[in-house]
């Protein structure tokens, strides 16, 4: 899935609906529309307001209220029930997320180091919010979907700043981030913003979890999970666990990403820099990932001589050829 008809999305997750009207006024600052009908089809779009995101109204946010479960499972094209087929449908036109994947939910609450009460979400959310940028609707049919001078950074910001207002309603669990696997409370919500100001840093971790993975006994990966939205690859390590700390390995992960947003020459496979343990890594641009989603990464492998699993290594580096990475479930195993 890519950016189309959406090209942001961010959710906050209920304990109980609430109404849009009630919506619209936690958001004022934003200057809503008046609220519209829902359509038919949930799956697309629950009552909504739409906001502007540019002075000559091109680009739109809509926010809308859905009384549904969050739905995790991408449904079934062929199956017997219209709203799987529905649901499996509003996967593929990105309605729940340009970049979302089956299973994102479950995946974040695995994974949710800074919230860990995320870790017990289970199925306290019984509706959602969704906070969606478009360039389309309510456009012409050859509209572009991106316009020329597009920015993915600011628009990304713009609907996180709108999804952290809504997360203040009383009906609010936390902030979901399914493009990216995050979850948050409203605290450590803010925590992230107050960071992100006091030391002129972008609120990466808002927008892509990073990942821990055990292998086997000695190895393990780490990985971003959500830069697709920024337009930017994914980045993976792999090490030997015991040799490196996983706190650095984060930073390095989370560098190696500004660098690629700021950078003037792109990366390049065999490119190397200093990173954690102050050896130095040599990255490649891959098709496949270690941890699900599958999706294209770059991968850094420290250079301190060891043997690397095959689950790591790098095809065209080896005598032996080296098969596909198998999904991880997104669990880890190191507890």
């Amino acid at each position: 899935m890519a950016k189309g008809l959406f090209t942001q999305g961010i959710v906050v997750l209920l304990r109980e609906s609430v109404s849009i009207q009630d919506i619209a006024a936690t958001i004022d600052e934003f200057y809503p529309s008046d609220p519209i009908e829902a359509s038919e089809d949930w799956t697309f779009l629950g009552p909504a307001v739409l906001m502007n995101m540019d002075e000559d109204g091109s680009g739109k946010v809509v926010v809308d209220v859905v009384d549904q479960p969050w739905p995790d499972a991408m449904g079934d094209p062929d199956s017997d029930s219209e709203i799987d087929r529905k649901i499996h449908e509003a996967f593929g036109l990105g309605n729940f997320g340009p970049h979302n994947s089956p299973g994102s939910l479950k995946r974040a609450s695995e994974q949710s180091w800074v919230w860990e009460a995320g870790r017990e979400i289970g199925d306290q959310p019984k509706a959602f919010v969704r906070v969606r940028s478009s360039y389309v609707l309510g456009q012409d049919d050859d509209a572009p979907i991106l316009p020329d001078d597009y920015e993915s950074f600011d628009e990304l910001a713009l609907v996180t700043e709108i999804a952290a207002a809504i997360t203040e309603l009383p009906q609010a669990i936390c902030y979901f981030n399914p493009n990216g696997e995050v979850l948050r409370d409203l605290a450590t919500l803010n925590e992230s913003f107050e960071f992100a100001e006091e030391n002129d840093f972008p609120p990466l971790d808002l927008w892509s979890n990073v990942r821990l993975f055990r292998l086997d006994d000695d190895w393990a990966s780490m990985d971003t999970v959500g830069n697709a939205q920024l337009d930017l690859l994914d980045v993976e390590a792999c090490f030997h666990a015991e040799s490196y700390d996983f706190a650095e390995v984060e930073q390095f992960l989370r560098l190696v990403t500004c660098f690629l947003e700021e950078a003037e020459e792109p990366i390049e496979s065999g490119d190397s820099m200093e990173g954690p343990g102050d050896v130095i890594w040599r990255v490649w641009e891959l098709e496949g990932s270690i941890g699900s989603p599958q999706r294209k990464v770059l991968r850094c492998l420290p250079q301190d001589d060891r043997e690397v699993p095959p689950q790591c290594a790098i095809p065209g580096l080896s005598d032996e050829p080296v098969a596909a990475p198998e999904n991880n479930d997104g669990s880890d195993e190191s507890s």
